[in-house]
């Protein structure tokens, strides 16, 4: 078979990334051609921060066009909207979370909500978001494969790390995300501090933003851009990961963090309830319950029996947890049925084509709104859409552009635009 995959940022850290590398490159092991499809020629940057990233095709969309896949497969919101451009017999999403929740701007989760709209085959990592599709999208076909943990990047310790003195926190992920809370994880953490607990800080992020943040007046450790296959050893340093991120669809920084003797205080997030127990191998608490977490870690530093007995049930998770060639099988076999059924869904491409026009065409449309004196958007239009919006707003009025405009007719202004909201998208 052949399974195209589109693409965001592929270049770049990130947990999404990781699953569809994960997921393309064990299914080219397994003998199909699997192609990264990105919306324009991606340059890699050396050293990899994924060792099997340079193994896998990649096609641009423009390449892409010309070939014809068995699968296609958006695996981000946007990507939703460039479906139509391939060719493919089935057309599919593989979808880690409930992307609207990313955003703040309302047009922005208009238009997530919209990737549900059509009986695609949607492949999916978390329970929650099966139950969500399949009310949603009855008509489609729906393929619930739990994440692996990699055995290769995050291979289990024999037993936890014994370690005596203070505690040893780390936090995880990027700074300028904003349900990712890493700037409201160090203000919990710095509370602590002052209420007197003890205890050590290190920083795990794929961008740290220049920040260089500090902890009860004490430097934090920052592990930044650390290639995936060297992430365990950073994990192995620390007893518990605070991870306070407040959107998830299956997070996996608490379960790695598990596999090298680790545990996790997080909170009670959409995803937990596929490998986590409170009490057990980790700590939960309800969002914005800094008060809860300080006691957390009160006791986490002082109650070393306790302590060890949540790592030890988080290796035991860890270790009896599926594997990526385990997963990876589990979604060969859904797609060799698929295709064996002779199931298809190729009659969708013109409404995927027709919705894509909602993506392109938004800015335009809020420009003649405003020309019209008429701004019915603005109440819902978020500083990230402001930004567009004023780089759009000075383009329109440039003078090139408005002697192109006296000069092309509006057929030829229609067709240009959309030839120029292929270039740019």
């Amino acid at each position: 078979m052949k399974i195209g995959f589109l693409v965001g940022d592929i270049a770049n850290i990130s947990g999404g990334s990781n699953v569809i590398l994960e997921y393309a490159s064990r299914l080219q092991d397994l003998g199909h051609e699997a192609v990264l499809i990105t919306p324009g020629p991606v340059k890699l940057t050396y050293p990899l921060w994924h060792p099997r990233l340079a193994d896998l095709p990649r096609r641009s969309l423009a390449e892409a066009e010309g070939e014809s896949f068995d699968f296609a497969l958006a695996t981000w919101w946007i990507t939703f909207y460039d479906l139509w451009r391939v060719n493919a017999r089935v057309y599919g999403y593989l979808n880690q979370s409930l992307e609207s929740r990313f955003h703040a701007e309302r047009h922005y989760k208009l238009l997530n909500r919209q990737t549900y709209s059509l009986p695609l085959l949607f492949v999916t990592e978390a329970k929650w978001l099966v139950e969500f599709i399949q009310t949603l999208q009855p008509e489609g076909r729906t393929l619930y494969v739990q994440n692996g943990l990699s055995r290769d990047h995050f291979p289990c310790v024999q037993a936890p790390p014994q370690r005596g003195g203070k505690l040893r926190v780390l936090v995880e992920g990027p700074w300028g995300v904003g349900f990712k809370g890493v700037p409201e994880t160090f203000e919990v953490l710095e509370l602590a501090a002052q209420a007197g607990v003890q205890f050590e800080t290190g920083w795990l992020a794929s961008s740290s933003g220049g920040q260089k943040p500090t902890v009860g007046g004490q430097p934090v450790q920052v592990h930044e851009r650390i290639p995936i296959n060297q992430v365990h050893q950073v994990y192995g340093q620390y007893d518990v990961l605070l991870k306070l991120s407040r959107v998830e669809g299956m997070f996996g920084p608490p379960l790695e963090m598990f596999s090298q003797g680790g545990t996790a205080i997080t909170y009670t997030v959409t995803g937990t309830d596929e490998y986590m127990v409170h009490g057990q191998n980790s700590l939960m608490v309800e969002p914005y319950n800094h008060r809860q977490i300080v006691q957390f870690l009160r006791l986490l530093s002082t109650q070393p029996a306790y302590l060890a007995h949540l790592r030890t049930n988080a290796l035991a998770t860890a270790k009896a947890f599926t594997d990526w060639e385990s997963s990876t099988r589990q979604v060969a076999s859904g797609l060799e049925a698929l295709h064996a059924e002779g199931w298809t869904n190729t009659h969708l491409r013109p409404a995927l084509a027709a919705m894509s026009t909602m993506h392109g065409h938004w800015l335009d449309d809020v420009w003649r709104a405003e020309r019209g004196g008429h701004s019915p958007l603005h109440p819902y239009v978020g500083p990230g859409e402001q930004v567009l919006l004023e780089r759009y707003r000075q383009f329109k009025k440039s003078r090139p552009v408005r002697a192109l405009q006296k000069l092309v007719g509006d057929d030829l202004k229609k067709s240009l635009r959309a030839r120029l909201t292929r270039v740019l998208s």
